[in-house]
């Protein structure tokens, strides 16, 4: 949904010397979006992103982790820890404020 339009031509784009995939505030939609799919920690999230963007784009942990603790304070997410490590999911919350934005995209 989200992270098909945002790395395969709608807004994978270049900026000066340095490829940029998301516009400000985007990043919570795609992060979002993979949740959906499965639980995950920041670092698959790291790994997903990249492999998705054909490895032009590789977040870093001080982008992902704050916006995971965002969207975990907006009730969007939420986080459960198994083997030392935070397992995010998407909350009931989260479902509905993705499928909304869908609606508006």
């Amino acid at each position: 949904m989200f992270r098909d339009r945002m790395f395969h031509g709608e807004r994978f784009f270049r900026r000066s010397r340095r490829w940029t995939a998301f516009q400000k505030g985007d990043l919570k939609y795609v992060i979002l979006d993979l949740l959906k799919d499965k639980p995950r920690h920041g670092y698959d999230i790291i790994r997903e992103l990249e492999e998705q963007s054909y490895g032009f784009y590789k977040p870093s942990p001080g982008v992902i982790y704050p916006t995971l603790q965002m969207l975990q304070e907006m009730g969007y997410a939420s986080f459960t820890e198994q083997e030392g490590k935070k397992v995010y999911s998407i909350t009931e919350d989260g479902l509905k404020f993705l499928a909304n934005q869908s609606d508006i995209a």
